[in-house]
Order: C-alpha cells, then structure tokens, then sequence
C-alpha cells in the first residue's frame, strides 16, 4: 500500500512537470522525433530517477549500519552488529525500479499526445 502511495505521488509529480514541458514535447515533435522516441525519453527520466534514488537510499542504509556508534547509540548494550543482507538491497533496488516503471507510463502516454501545434501556440 506504501508503494502504490508513492507511486501515485510519483504520477502527480510526473504528470505537472509534463505539462511544464509541454513546449519542449512539441518542438522535438516539430523537429521529427517520432512517438516512440518522446515515450522512451519521458518513461525513461522516471525510471532512472526513481533507481538512482534506490541506490543512494541503500548507500545511506549501509553507512548507518557500518557505523558503530549509531547503532550502539540507538540499540543500548548490543555487542555484535549483523550484517547487512544483500537480499534486502535487492529486494529495495528492484521496489524502486518497479515504482518508477509504473509511474513513468502514464506520463509518457501523456506526452505521446501531446500535439505540435498546440504545444507552440502554448
């Protein structure tokens, strides 16, 4: 339920800032992009952006577990600190990467109909 609120949150996100660049959908229609390209272009910005945020999120994980003193500050009178399981990394990368699939195709059919005189007039 967590992800598909991000997700959602994401669409939003996604969908306003397609309608900010609505002028630079047309001029690359204009100039010949064809449909598949604009699509690709628009699915693709989302999806890197949400894996690059599942990395740095894991980045930021494991520096916080490699650190002795936050965890000894947080969980008094540990002696052994466990692992970080990779599974989890795995698991988190690939949440992230699916959110952005979906999130990332609903504006890129947004932008496909976008039309190019519309968009310069805009």
């Amino acid at each position: 339920m967590i992800l598909g609120l991000g997700a959602l949150s994401l669409i939003n996100i996604q969908l306003v800032a397609m309608r900010q660049r609505v002028r630079e959908i047309g001029v690359r229609r204009a100039f010949g992009a064809s449909s598949g390209r604009i699509f690709f272009a628009v699915f693709l910005e989302s999806l890197v952006a949400t894996t690059v945020a599942g990395l740095v999120g894991i980045a930021v994980v494991v520096a916080v577990l490699r650190s002795d003193w936050v965890v000894t500050s947080l969980f008094y009178g540990i002696q052994d600190i466990p692992p970080f399981p990779l599974r989890a990394a795995f698991v988190g990368l690939a949440a992230s990467i699916i959110v952005g699939a979906v999130a990332g195709f609903i504006p890129a059919l947004v932008a496909l109909r976008v039309k190019v005189i519309d968009a310069i007039r805009f």
